[in-house]
C-alpha cells in the first residue's frame, strides 16, 4: 500500500469480544506508524419477515432509534477508549444484514484487513464462529482476523 494509509476495519457492537478485536486492529495500527481504523455498527435487518405497512413503519422508528443510540452510547466512547497516535478513527453505523455490510464497506474503502468478535451459537459455535464471523470469513477479500 505504498503512500495510501494502512486502513483496517472492525465489527464493532460494543461488547466485550468486538472491543478485543478493535483494540488489536488499533494496536496493529498503531505499531505500524498509524493509519484509519473503521468500526462498523450494523442494526440487523431482516427482509424475509412478513409484516404490516404499520408494522414496517414501526419497525423503521424502532432502527432509526438504534442508529442514533449505538452513535452516542457505543461508537462515541469507543473512539476515545482507541485513540492511539496517528489512528484516525471513523465509524459507519447501518441497518442491515452485518456480514453484507461489512464486507461490502471492506472493498468500497480498500481495507487491508477486518478484525472481529464472535458469538457463535449452535452448530458455527461448536467450530468456534459466529454466524457473522462465518459470512464474512465467506464474503471477505482480504484477510479476516476473528478474536475469540
Amino acid at each position: 500500500m505504498t503512500g495510501d494509509k494502512v486502513k483496517f476495519l472492525v465489527g464493532y457492537d460494543g461488547g466485550e469480544l468486538s472491543e478485543r478485536a478493535a483494540e488489536l486492529a488499533a494496536g496493529k495500527l498503531a505499531t505500524r506508524g498509524g493509519g484509519i481504523l473503521y468500526l462498523v455498527y450494523v442494526v440487523d435487518w431482516s427482509e424475509f419477515e412478513v409484516m404490516s405497512v404499520e408494522e414496517l413503519a414501526v419497525r423503521h422508528s424502532q432502527q432509526m432509534e438504534q442508529l442514533e443510540t449505538a452513535e452516542e452510547e457505543i461508537i462515541a466512547p469507543a473512539k476515545k477508549r482507541l485513540a492511539r497516535e496517528g489512528v484516525e478513527i471513523k465509524s459507519f453505523v447501518q441497518v442491515g444484514h452485518a456480514a453484507d455490510v461489512i464486507t461490502s464497506l471492506a472493498e468500497e474503502e480498500n481495507v487491508e484487513q477486518v478484525f472481529l468478535g464472535h458469538k457463535g451459537k449452535g452448530l458455527l459455535a461448536k467450530i468456534g464462529l459466529g454466524s457473522v464471523a462465518y459470512g464474512v470469513l465467506q464474503k471477505a477479500k482480504v484477510p479476516v482476523t476473528v478474536v475469540p
